[in-house]
């Protein structure tokens, strides 16, 4: 497994607690840092995800303010990203954590995870989910999906982009 002492920590499976726990800006910056890369590692970068901040930070407000809260989940992940940083540079980082990071299907009868793998389970994997819901991934390969979400928000995009024909560019045609 990927990490150091911190990473590679045993603690309780179960959600880390976080009561009276609040999420600085600049947490709340680091883990958009990491909603970043992760358009970053599967190709999503049109916008550098910034498309999607708003709906991400909503995301982040429900989960840190209505019980369970995760934000000890969130300090966690954020004190993993950073030793990994410290370990592998930033780049190596971040292909490790997503791609590379050696924690295998957790044994269900298990009592304890370590750090990583929380920050995996618990918002590494959530991010995730919440790119693909979001759109997220409409540029690695279904550019004519528009995502999962609907509602009011969302109620001016279409399911499906239109095919819309191109004109023929009549520049330089002999």
């Amino acid at each position: 497994m990927i990490g150091g002492k911190y990473c590679c920590e045993n603690i309780p499976k179960e959600m880390i607690l976080s009561d009276g726990l609040e999420l600085t800006p600049g947490n709340i910056e680091f883990l958009w840092k990491i909603f970043v890369q992760i358009g970053y590692c599967w190709k999503n970068v049109k916008y550098e995800s910034s498309n999607l901040k708003s709906s991400w930070l909503e995301f982040v407000q429900a989960k840190t303010t209505v019980a369970p809260s995760y934000t000890g989940e969130y300090l966690n992940a954020i004190k993993c990203v950073l030793e990994l940083i410290n370990i592998y540079d930033e780049t190596h980082a971040f292909y490790n954590l997503f791609l590379a990071n050696g924690i295998g299907k957790e044994d269900p009868k298990a009592t304890q995870l370590t750090r990583l793998a929380h920050a995996k389970k618990f918002v590494i994997n959530e991010f995730i989910r919440m790119q693909v819901m979001a759109s997220g991934f409409k540029h690695f390969g279904g550019e004519n999906y528009a995502g999962y979400v609907k509602g009011s928000r969302y109620s001016l995009n279409p399911e499906v982009r239109e095919f819309v024909e191109l004109q023929q560019n009549t520049y330089n045609q002999k």
